[in-house]
């Protein structure tokens, strides 16, 4: 068991996103700025695997009972994994896209600085035409309140900005990957490949426990391990792939692979699942009773039995790494997540 004690996640486990520019009002800015490219602290450390292209090769992949094949067929991008599940059934699921769709889809993820600037454009122009306005009408301290205002609402804009593109301006002025954020919108977008699990659960006459195993087993073994970058040419991602994008790739990372396992078994209503934030790692736990041996976490008093999505390692629920299970036991602690 793990003791059910959370301490706050320090900022070396955030995802940083590269900074605002100076202008107009620079002690806000300076209270805005973050650390340049280079500076910017991931969840994870590099599995040490050789660099793999992405969509582009539409390469197969079959080694230990699974296979990964990311195709177009027509004006559809998809993806075809087969793998061995817990039961030790081979088993196979295809999740696909239109190329419009997927476009679209990735266009909600990730921000660039011309993001960033139009919305300090604005903030600069409002604060000075606020503060001329106010300062004549009101005097001075009617003036700084205006002003205070402007701040306020410049902020509030800048996380709806950052929300809607799955991401979270949290303490210290560090953005970072919002996993519930992400789950959640995915859930509807995933649901055809929960359908698929479903009917090959239904076929197999699975228990709920094994429909889990299924879908954990599909993503720790047959998507590779591989970390995302920061930056992607102006794009800022806070190094996660969105779960489409992942099982159109081929590919991710540990956050990037629970928001895919999240985002299917999300489907089924009874499910409850939390994130497990560690330094320099991400797992997630699902509300179910523990077995004997299984490692789990309480959120609100109830127990979350561990899940590990990272792979390559084929664990079942209540099973984690050696190295994961230090993380969990360390000083300094975790920090949990409700998907919903």
């Amino acid at each position: 068991m793990i003791a059910p004690r959370v301490k706050p996640l320090f900022p070396a486990l955030l995802a940083v996103c590269l900074g605002l520019a100076a202008g107009l009002g620079r002690e806000w800015e300076s209270r805005m700025a973050v650390p340049p490219f280079g500076s910017d602290l991931l969840r994870a450390q590099s599995a040490g695997e050789a660099e793999e292209a992405e969509y582009t090769s539409r390469e197969a992949r079959n080694e230990l009972g699974t296979s990964q094949r990311v195709y177009r067929e027509g004006g559809s991008l998809k993806a075809r994994y087969g793998f061995i599940n817990f039961n030790r059934d081979r088993l196979g699921v295809t999740f696909g896209m239109t190329a419009g769709e997927y476009k679209a889809y990735l266009s909600g993820y990730g921000y660039r600085d011309s993001d960033m600037a139009r919305l300090k454009i604005w903030r600069d122009a409002t604060r000075q035409e606020t503060w001329e306005r106010s300062l004549r009408a009101a005097g001075k301290q009617a003036a700084e309140r205006a002003i205070a205002e402007v701040d306020l609402d410049y902020e509030t804009k800048l996380r709806a900005m950052l929300r809607a593109r799955g991401l979270a301006l949290r303490a210290g002025n560090l953005v970072e990957a919002d996993i519930p954020v992400v789950v959640k919108r995915n859930i509807p977008l995933l649901k055809p490949l929960a359908l698929a699990f479903q009917r090959t659960a239904a076929e197999r006459r699975y228990a709920e426990e094994e429909l889990v195993g299924a879908v954990l087993s599909m993503v720790q073994t047959a998507i590779r391990y591989k970390i995302p970058p920061a930056l992607e040419g102006d794009l800022h991602t806070c190094g996660l792939l969105p779960p489409a994008r992942a099982l159109l790739s081929g590919w991710g990372d540990c956050d990037t692979k629970t928001g895919v396992l999240a985002s299917i078994l999300g489907n089924w209503n009874a499910m409850r699942m939390v994130g497990v934030a560690v330094p320099g790692h991400y797992l997630m736990a699902i509300r179910r009773l523990p077995g004997k041996g299984d490692l789990f976490v309480r959120y609100e008093g109830l127990e979350y039995v561990l899940v590990e999505p990272a792979g390559p390692a084929w664990l079942e629920p209540g099973m984690v790494g050696q190295a994961t299970t230090a993380l969990l036991a360390g000083n300094e602690g975790y920090k949990l997540e409700p998907f919903f």
